[in-house]
């Protein structure tokens, strides 16, 4: 979903959140491995670069013939100097296509390309790209919000209070557009990540590409994910669908409109757009985790979860139960709190559903006042959820 600008403040908080979420899936890779996996070199990626490379040797001219500096020989034959000269300019020719060969692709879901890094693939449960094997990802996150609310907070103290070390910052142009470049550092899963996080936007809206990787595999990944990063472009045409790429769906109710996504989350509203909101406007979200979650005992995983929303307060559990949805069992729990930004009392909806490689989560939010209206609606997209995968 795009998060909807209701205050520059809680705009940055909760996208710089999501962005604790990029570390890299999949952390059960030990750092051993890491240590010991590397990025084939160029010469191994493209076999035809690597024959013409091994054909630039010494060549010895014919008994009887100099080399000279002339474009042939007595015989008319190339002389040495020039053979090395003509190999070595197949080589850079070679080298150039096979770099221009590697076209930008377009995320789905999204209207952001980028040209992903050797050895990446299409991400499964967010929008970017990943390499499960060294927990590296490139996670593509679109944001109704300006670029200076976003980034407001993107300075040393800022990325420290949510666990991030800034290693280095930069203002580059993407497409002529603004854009804030860090390098960060920060622990997940007791693994060391560095990260590559990039923000481009304008007055209306930005984006913010994070690539992430382990640091035992900075030397072979740091330089390409940056590199990557830094290939995004935002002239691609925007999808017509919001489900693209998405492994669910819902469907909208006359109350509760689709207005938009962000990676992997839907987000619904009862406007069905990203345009600012009223402060007592309901909001419900749907979507999934970003990596493998091992869930033991799911009502206390569900109202962990609840408690810890990170626009609320006080959270208080009112109700809770399984259920089913889909068929699949699931946990609905009702929560109250207060809301960190206004102070007013809001209701929480949640449905936690276990699957496979993590776990689904829905979530509605509106002001209690109107909780008696919004609840039945909350449960009317909830019970619509479906997998597609």
């Amino acid at each position: 979903m795009r998060l909807p600008p209701h205050s520059s403040n809680w705009l940055a908080s909760a996208v710089t959140t999501y962005a604790d979420l990029a570390a890299a899936p999949g952390l059960n890779v030990s750092r051993r491995a890491l240590q010991q996996t590397r990025i084939p070199a160029e010469n191994q990626i493209d076999p035809t670069v690597a024959k013409v490379r091994q054909s630039v040797h010494p060549i010895r001219p014919a008994p009887g013939y100099a080399s000279s500096g002339s474009a042939l020989n007595r015989s008319g034959v190339m002389s040495k100097n020039q053979k090395r000269s003509v190999a070595l300019c197949l080589v850079l020719v070679l080298i150039q296509a096979a770099a221009s060969s590697a076209q930008a692709v377009r995320i789905a879901g999204t209207s952001v390309a980028l040209t992903p890094p050797p050895g990446f693939s299409p991400a499964t449960r967010f929008t970017g790209f990943e390499r499960a094997d060294l927990q590296a990802s490139i996670m593509v996150t679109e944001v109704a919000g300006p670029f200076a609310a976003l980034t407001g907070g993107m300075n040393r103290q800022g990325l420290a209070s949510r666990g991030m070390t800034l290693i280095s910052s930069a203002t580059p142009k993407i497409g002529g557009q603004p854009a804030l470049l860090l390098h960060v550092s920060q622990a997940a899963g007791g693994v060391d990540f560095l990260k590559w996080m990039l923000v481009v936007g304008d007055t209306n809206a930005s984006v913010m590409i994070v690539g992430a990787f382990p640091r035992a595999a900075e030397a072979d990944l740091s330089a390409p994910i940056k590199a990557a990063v830094l290939s995004t472009r935002l002239d691609a045409a925007a999808p017509a669908d919001h489900f693209e790429g998405l492994p669910f769906r819902v469907s909208a109710t006359p109350a509760l409109k689709i207005a938009g996504r962000m990676s992997n989350m839907l987000l619904l509203n009862e406007s069905g757009s990203l345009t600012p909101q009223g402060p007592g406007a309901a909001l419900f979200v749907v979507g999934s985790s970003l990596g493998p979650v091992t869930i033991d005992r799911l009502s206390e995983f569900a109202e962990t979860r609840a408690k810890g929303t990170a626009q609320m307060k006080g959270v208080r559990i009112l109700e809770g139960g399984v259920t089913t949805i889909a068929g699949a069992s699931a946990y609905e729990l009702v929560a109250e709190g207060t809301d960190t930004k206004t102070g007013r009392i809001v209701t929480l909806y949640q449905v936690v559903m276990p699957e496979r490689d993590g776990y689904v989560v829905m979530q509605g939010l509106v002001a209690s006042s109107r909780a008696a209206v919004m609840l039945p609606e909350f449960r009317r997209v909830a019970a619509t959820f479906r997998s597609v995968q």
